[in-house]
């Protein structure tokens, strides 16, 4: 207790890292020399103001050595603009063992069932041999959404929020929130089926007068109308807009008529 408190002097190499106070609800930010392995300063929060705030009235840090945070990332280049910003080596094995650990959750179907040689993989199977209905979902697509479902859950459990997570992942905010709010990766995969319309029971009888040589979308919605069918008058005029488009029905244009020509004096 008798010796004196140990000089503070503004660090070259500073590392920042975040550290939970409440773990998953309130965490804080210590500060450290790098190069002498010494506790610097802690921080209330872990968002970018306090350390922006901190590197301003402490000059002099060259190299700043962090975590893969936004927040952090945000406030190193508010606070030191000048100083190089590079991720610690525990940071660099722990990103590169969640990347590892979500790409073998990716293709662990594969791992437990290899394929067969002389086998089509999954993904290149012909779409007639792929699994139909409530089948899980497979190919290249399947294994972004279930990858990027478990790093966005990975992240949640490890209390960063929804906002961070997206600054993180350079991803959009309803995106990481679709993610996120799916309690299974295969809730993410939006069905691109066409959805059912009211005139859908009525397609079969406007199809049968138009190739009768009823063409009128305005006889035709009335005919409709006259049967009490629920459809409005766009309804008709887009499907049979669609009619006029199909292949089986297009005739060739008609010969282009020349004016007259008018000669001058």
């Amino acid at each position: 207790m008798a010796l004196p408190d140990p000089r503070f002097s503004t660090p070259q190499v500073l590392g920042v890292d975040d550290f939970a106070i409440r773990r998953g609800q309130t965490y804080s930010t210590v500060l450290t020399s790098v190069e002498d392995r010494r506790v610097v300063d802690v921080l209330p929060t872990r968002e970018a103001g306090p350390l922006a705030a901190w590197l301003d009235r402490h000059p002099g840090v060259e190299i700043i050595c962090r975590d893969r945070s936004g927040a952090y990332a945000e406030g190193a280049r508010r606070g030191a603009p000048d100083a190089l910003q590079v991720a610690d080596r525990f940071h660099l094995w722990q990103g590169l063992g969640r990347a590892m650990e979500t790409c073998v959750a990716a293709h662990r179907d594969c791992l437990r069932n290899p394929t067969p040689s002389g086998m089509l993989p999954q993904d290149t199977r012909p779409a007639s041999d792929r699994p139909q209905g409530n089948a899980e979902p497979v190919g290249r697509r399947a294994e972004r959404k279930k990858a990027a479902h478990a790093l966005v859950h990975e992240m949640l459990a490890q209390g960063h929020s929804r906002r961070a997570i997206a600054r993180h992942l350079g991803w959009g905010l309803n995106t990481v929130l679709r993610y996120a709010n799916a309690a299974r990766w295969q809730d993410t995969i939006r069905d691109n089926r066409p959805r059912p319309s009211r005139l859908d029971p009525y397609k079969p009888y406007l199809e049968q007068r138009f190739a009768e040589g009823c063409t009128s979308v305005t006889r035709l919605h009335s005919e409709l109308v006259a049967e009490q069918a629920p459809v409005t008058y766009g309804m008709a005029r887009v499907h049979i807009a669609t009619l006029r488009e199909a292949p089986h029905r297009r005739t060739a244009a008609p010969p282009h008529r020349r004016g007259r020509r008018r000669y001058g004096r």
